[in-house]
């Protein structure tokens, strides 16, 4: 396979695989930060920083796409074996990059919620989220 191909596929991938882990923390964390915020307003500023968290997923995911970009200049001027071999190391960080996306999406959608749940019901836990 092409060298140039497989980087530019891996860009891609770390693109679409971040951007989908940003959309599920987001979309599990949207609609209680909703109701927390309905039921206590005060709370919505302080709870937002799940949605912050699953956003900033995405950005670091086009942050490394955009690195992983920067590399096709000089993996289409290296030998043909040192070419694959940088290929080859700029997908398993793209996969690595994506990988971890997911599995922090999980925790954000998994912790997200019950948080914003407990800072609603518990004053006590309201007080820890106000002055940490």
């Amino acid at each position: 396979m092409d060298p140039k191909l497989l980087v530019i596929i891996a860009a891609a991938l770390c693109i679409i695989v971040c951007a989908a882990a940003a959309l599920y923390s987001i979309k599990t964390c949207a609609p209680a930060l909703a109701s927390v915020t309905a039921e206590k307003p005060e709370l919505g500023s302080k709870l937002l920083i799940t949605i912050i968290l699953g956003e900033a997923l995405a950005i670091y995911g086009l942050l490394i796409a955009f690195m992983i970009i920067a590399r096709v200049p000089a993996i289409a001027l290296m030998e043909a074996a040192d070419a694959e071999y940088a290929a080859i190391q700029t997908l398993t960080a793209s996969v690595t990059m994506s990988s971890t996306a997911v599995i922090a999406s999980i925790g954000i959608a998994y912790c997200g919620p019950a948080m914003m749940t407990a800072a609603a019901e518990s004053p006590k836990v309201s007080q820890l989220i106000y002055w940490g």
